[in-house]
């Protein structure tokens, strides 16, 4: 916990709690609240700043805890994880109820996807569901949802328990659309970087495999922000269409594809710049951001005939990587 010169702060206490399964009991009036406070002495305090965090139990299972953390510009984040891994261990269907609205053709694609196994891909979808379910966003087909950050009390939490109830499925069933549409897409793409043979094309094949690699795996449903997961099919027809020209002009895809490269080496920079300093959400957020806007510029360069979300260019990306200039 942090200290600060007393300035007349009341002691709080809240005790920290392990392995919950729903809203932490003890909370005065079920509040729980954003900072706490001890005297240390010597006209100072310790400062603490409680939140719902995500944790891995023995088993290796996640499981939430209530923990006081010691630094402010953390908990946010950390607690937005934990409130919604709470809501989902509440509310999550069981595996057959999911599966069961799948067509044959959802079926197979789905049982083609990187994950361990069907459980672990439903697992996923209902995380993201519920993280899409309280995104906090003004509007939705369900009206104003919750934010996560924002639920500290017994009563926020039932009600947004409650509309997470009610939506989850069909939550749920939205977001297999979009995901067996890039699966499928990933599929294709795949099919055709088998297909291709020739020498001039060995690095543009590599390129986009890892570009798939970063963009379908293992975990990407819930960590491709619910605004960004309609668009991962148009990144993957990008590159298909990258293939298709870097064949009759291999010289123009080199060059295209070390725009792409400097702006992700400027990314890398920013990001080790940021991983070596204090935390701070808002600057995490703007990289977050900036990591779509790179696939973004890709489509831009390679398939400017699928257009792109907004309007992008590697002025702007840098001009998000480093503030201050480049």
């Amino acid at each position: 916990m942090g200290a600060a010169p007393d300035g007349g702060v009341a002691s709080v206490v809240v005790a920290e709690a392990t392995g919950l399964t729903t809203w932490p009991t003890g909370l005065p009036d079920g509040v729980l609240p954003e900072v706490v406070s001890t005297p240390a002495g010597g006209g100072m305090v310790v400062r603490g700043y409680p939140a719902l965090v995500e944790e891995v139990d023995p088993k290796g299972k996640p499981s939430v805890a209530l923990r006081v953390l010691a630094d402010r510009s953390t908990q946010d984040r950390a607690h937005a994880r934990g409130v919604r891994r709470l809501l989902l261990g509440e509310t999550a269907l069981q595996t057959p109820r999911i599966t069961s609205r799948w067509t044959g053709t959802q079926s197979l694609t789905m049982a083609a996807s990187p994950y361990r196994n069907t459980e672990a891909l439903v697992a996923d979808l209902q995380l993201a569901a519920v993280m899409a379910l309280t995104s906090g966003a003004k509007a939705s087909q369900y009206g104003p949802l919750p934010d996560a950050v924002e639920i500290r009390s017994a009563d926020s939490y039932t009600a947004a328990r409650e509309l997470v109830k009610r939506h989850l499925e069909n939550e749920v069933h939205q977001i297999v659309g979009h995901v067996v549409a890039a699966l499928t897409a990933a599929r294709n793409l795949d099919g055709e970087i088998r297909s291709a043979n020739s020498l001039a094309l060995l690095n543009t094949l590599q390129d986009v495999r890892d570009q798939v690699a970063g963009l379908v795996h293992a975990g990407f449903v819930s960590q491709t922000p619910a605004h960004r997961l309609p668009h991962l099919t148009r990144y993957l027809r990008a590159a298909s269409y990258r293939i298709e020209k870097a064949a009759t002009n291999p010289h123009r895809d080199a060059e295209l594809a070390w725009r792409v490269h400097d702006v992700e080496e400027a990314y890398s920079k920013a990001r080790a710049a940021y991983a070596a300093g204090p935390a701070d959400p808002a600057r995490l957020a703007e990289l977050d951001e900036a990591h779509w806007l790179i696939e973004e510029f890709r489509v831009s360069l390679f398939a400017q005939q699928l257009g792109t979300d907004g309007p992008v260019s590697e002025k702007r990306i840098r001009k998000v990587l480093a503030p201050g200039g480049w």
